[in-house]
């Protein structure tokens, strides 16, 4: 078996070099393309709350609502059935524990002239509760969309208190022919 001398691996890594830098050229622009910033913070908004975030391909636009939910013991309490008119948060009211649920709807609308990405994130405490019908989705121009947001409980959620925030993301592309890689 012959060994290699050090000039022919200095050659040989030398030759190899253009398809490494391509290689890392490549995993960069597709991260750079595909990536989408967190928008997740320490401290849940109080109202709703509508920021704007550019990036080098993409926009986007957030809107956060609190959300809040009182898990309660229904042997405890009569409780009123009722519902929230509430457009600055996505309140819950008092949901009993042991495998019941509440429902929110809300109808999105594309205003634009362009397809948006839309997507739904919750944070906080309550995001195990929460389910939506769905979550990431595209929205084309002048199109209506019914969202239907679930928070079930288990038959071991504890009562109690839970908040947290559901952001709505869209995302756009900033130019025509990216559209595809939304």
């Amino acid at each position: 078996m012959k060994k290699q001398s050090k000039n022919s691996k200095k050659i040989n890594l030398i030759k190899s070099l253009p398809i490494i830098m391509l290689a890392v050229l490549i995993v960069s622009l597709f991260a750079i393309v595909f990536h989408t910033p967190s928008f997740e913070s320490d401290n849940p908004v109080k109202n709703h709350t509508v920021l704007y975030e550019e990036g080098m391909f993409y926009t986007y636009e957030i809107n956060k609502y609190p959300t809040s939910v009182e898990i309660s013991d229904i042997d405890e309490r009569n409780l009123s059935v009722g519902f929230s008119l509430e457009t600055s948060s996505l309140n819950f009211g008092v949901v009993p524990t042991g495998g019941n649920m509440g429902k929110r709807f809300l109808t999105l609308k594309n205003t634009q002239d362009s397809k948006a990405k839309m997507m739904f994130v919750v944070y906080g405490g309550i995001s195990p509760l929460i389910k939506f019908n769905d979550n990431e989705f595209y929205l084309l121009p002048e199109v209506l969309k019914d969202i239907e947001i679930v928070l079930e409980t288990k038959q071991d959620t504890m009562v109690g208190n839970y908040s947290g925030e559901i952001n709505i993301v869209v995302k756009r592309s900033k130019y025509e022919f990216l559209e595809w890689l939304l």
